[in-house]
């Protein structure tokens, strides 16, 4: 019960602060909803946008209760304990409060399992350009933006591109930049990922922005790989001559942020938060 009082109530704060950010500010909202490959579509109209509009976008998770308004309060990281919830929550209030208003581009997925959770992130947004990918069945006919887009879901990327661009143009990016903008596109990190590690063992990339992936889906995925494993987590002492050999499976777990270096120094990998 008083789990689900703190959450009721950290959520009513999140979307005051997140609305008082939003209408101070004042950034254009791009949401993108449905059961499609909304991860592709956000990342393409991010990569379309970026060099000529100040923009961001959410990364990971979407469903998860918190995300966006995290994300339109700049938050670097989810807190995981009520200190960090509290000082996050209070730092928020006081850069509302000090810092200047700055205009930007916000490139939202809406993803939910619950209409509830739906209406929540909607009502926080209020978006200027609407995505539509696939269906979107918690979307009703009174949830509108002032322009909206459907992807053609493609078995190459070519659907998502153009949809991209068309956002792109309506945000007064010239369609020329933004097709060359999306010649660098790269999709999204996977939330699992398996790279070789350069002395010739096995490199298990957990780590995360926001939210670790799902522990079973990650109990499998070792499952599968033989070998020695070796546990690395952000904030934990790691030699500065670690190797990762032949025969060795290194799972790392944690920040993104805290663990790239390591990632960069153990593999030929050129992804980075």
């Amino acid at each position: 019960m008083v789990k689900k009082i703190l959450r009721r109530t950290l959520r009513t704060v999140l979307f005051v602060l997140a609305r008082a950010a939003l209408k101070k500010h004042h950034p254009t909202v791009v949401a993108i909803v449905g059961e499609g490959k909304t991860e592709i579509v956000r990342e393409a109209i991010y990569t379309a946008i970026k060099e000529a509009l100040p923009a961001r976008r959410n990364l990971e998770a979407p469903n998860a209760e918190f995300v966006l308004p995290l994300t339109i309060l700049g938050a670097r990281n989810y807190p995981l304990s009520i200190p960090r919830w509290l000082s996050f929550l209070l730092r928020s209030a006081l850069q509302l409060l000090l810092l200047p208003a700055h205009q930007n581009v916000l490139i939202l997925e809406i993803g939910a399992t619950r209409r509830e959770v739906f209406d929540y992130f909607w009502n926080i947004t209020r978006p200027a350009i609407l995505v539509r990918c696939g269906k979107a069945p918690f979307l009703s006919p009174h949830q509108t933006a002032p322009k909206t887009f459907l992807v053609r879901e493609t078995r190459d990327l070519s659907g998502y591109l153009e949809t991209a661009v068309r956002v792109a143009e309506a945000l007064k990016v010239k369609r020329r930049d933004a097709r060359e903008a999306l010649k660098k596109l790269e999709l999204p990190k996977a939330r699992i990922n398996i790279l070789p590690s350069r002395n010739g063992g096995i490199i298990v990339d957990a780590t995360y922005h926001y939210y670790p992936p799902n522990p079973k889906a990650l109990e499998e995925v070792l499952e599968a790989l033989p070998g020695k494993k070796i546990f690395l987590t952000a904030g934990q002492e790691i030699p500065e001559d670690l190797k990762i050999k032949k025969g060795e499976v290194a799972v790392l777990t944690g920040s993104n942020r805290e663990l790239w270096t390591l990632i960069a120094r153990l593999t030929r990998t050129s992804w980075a938060p």
